[in-house]
This record gives structure tokens, C-alpha cells and sequence, in this order.
């Protein structure tokens, strides 16, 4: 069980990013817990859960908050372009930490990974949501909070570096063409047992 609190139905979109940040943490977290006890499938499994919730969250960040932003001025077009590039790095590295066999290796670029995605955490709740809370309307938020939750339904559940992640319909069409085949992987994939 996650202790982490499910956002409310009217939560507004700040409050499910923040969630999900939450969540990364908890699942991270918890690959280095059992990492570190010596539970290399346990780990496996977090990390499993980790890659699905991530990758979700950044296609549903990269369809509705993004283009959120972009329509509040130039600021907001920077900011949506800096978390673009910042989502392009965590997902080659996710896709390099899948083919990486040695675990010492894995480890370290997941250190790596989890200490950059920290960075862009911070600056995201600093700066983009800041950015958002200000120039927006509470409807507005919750409207865009409703599209975010539909979105990671929809989502890809794996990285797919390769698919361009500046145009929302570009990623929005791929997006739904490999939603399906991840789904499938999925259920063939261990995660966590969280009850």
C-alpha cells in the first residue's frame, strides 16, 4: 500500500504532479531498500513500478501541463522547453538502465537518473508550477488536473525516447499506438505487491 495520499477527483493538476512526485520518491525508495538488503527481485519489481509511474506521468505532463504553459506567455513556453529537455535525459537513461546487465553499473546510473530527476522535481514545483498557480484560474487547474489523470490512462507505460515529445499531437498519436503493445509487456512484467 502506498503512504502515500491519492489526490482527491477535484484535485487540480499542481496537486496530481505532486503526487506523482511523491510516489517516484516512495518507489525509488523502495528499489533501494530492497536493493540494499540483498532482494534483487523485490528490487527489480520497484524499479518495474518506478518506469511505469514515470513514464506515464512525463507523457501526461509533456500533453497537458506543457501545453498549459506554453499559453501563458513566452515565460511559460521557456519553462514547458526546459522540462522537455529535462524529460528527453530521464527517459534515454531509463531506456540505457534496461539494457544494462552489469549490476554496478545499473545502480550507478540509477543514482544518476534518480539524482537529475530530483533537479527537475525541484525546479518543476519552484518554477513551472509557481508559474501555473499564479497565472491561471483555480477551474482552469482542476480542468487541466482531470486531462492529467486521463492522460496517464492513455499513456505509454514504458520510455520511448524516440518519440518527439514537442508537439502534443505528434506524442499524443504515437503515444496511443504504443500504449497498447506496453500494456501487453506489462502484464508479463513483475511489480510490487502493494496491498
Amino acid at each position: 500500500m502506498s503512504a502515500v495520499t491519492e489526490p482527491t477527483t477535484h484535485s487540480d493538476i499542481i496537486e496530481r504532479i505532486k503526487h506523482d512526485h511523491e510516489e517516484l520518491e516512495e518507489y525509488y525508495s523502495n528499489y533501494k531498500k530492497a536493493h540494499q538488503r540483498g532482494d534483487e527481485d523485490e528490487a527489480q519489481k520497484w524499479f518495474n513500478q518506478f518506469v511505469w509511474e514515470i513514464s506515464r506521468h512525463a507523457v501526461s505532463e509533456e500533453l497537458v501541463l506543457y501545453p498549459t504553459l506554453e499559453s501563458l506567455g513566452q515565460k511559460g513556453k521557456d519553462l514547458a522547453n526546459q522540462s522537455r529537455t529535462d524529460h528527453q535525459v530521464t527517459k534515454d537513461f531509463l531506456e540505457e538502465l534496461q539494457r544494462t546487465t552489469d549490476p554496478d553499473a545499473f545502480e550507478q546510473r540509477m543514482d544518476k537518473m534518480m539524482t537529475d530527476l530530483r533537479e527537475h522535481i525541484k525546479k518543476e514545483e519552484s518554477e513551472d508550477l509557481v508559474y501555473l498557480q499564479e497565472h491561471s484560474t483555480q477551474k482552469s487547474r482542476e480542468n487541466a488536473g482531470k486531462m492529467f489523470g486521463l492522460g496517464k490512462l492513455l499513456a505509454p507505460t514504458r520510455p520511448h525516447a524516440s518519440v518527439p515529445n514537442n508537439s502534443a499531437a505528434v506524442e499524443a498519436a504515437l503515444g496511443l499506438l504504443l500504449t497498447p503493445i506496453d500494456k501487453l509487456r506489462d502484464a508479463f512484467t513483475a511489480y510490487p505487491n502493494k496491498s
